[in-house]
């Protein structure tokens, strides 16, 4: 168990490395919250279609956002963050 916690954290470390040398390129930080979306979804063990019902939004949407595809509207990132996706800033 020790070593699972140990790579979630080694992951979650890299991607806010990422989001740190993403700066303020927009594409780059959709990349990075695409990023996040996925780590969250497969550490908590969810499917695509589990985590969409979770954000009230289509299978599609989910697949969009982990590839980085789309610009997050305020709402989204605020359903992020209340889910723990995103850091509460």
């Amino acid at each position: 168990m020790t070593d699972f916690k140990e790579l979630l954290a080694h992951v979650r470390n890299e991607i806010d490395k990422l989001d740190k040398a993403a700066g303020d390129d927009l594409k780059k930080k959709q990349e990075v919250i695409g990023e996040k979306v996925r780590f969250y979804r497969k550490a908590n063990h969810l499917t695509i279609e589990e985590f969409a019902k979770r954000m009230y939004v289509t299978k599609m949407a989910v697949i969009r956002w982990e590839k980085g595809e789309v610009r997050h509207s305020e709402s989204t990132m605020a359903r992020f963050r209340e889910l723990g996706v995103l850091d509460k800033e």
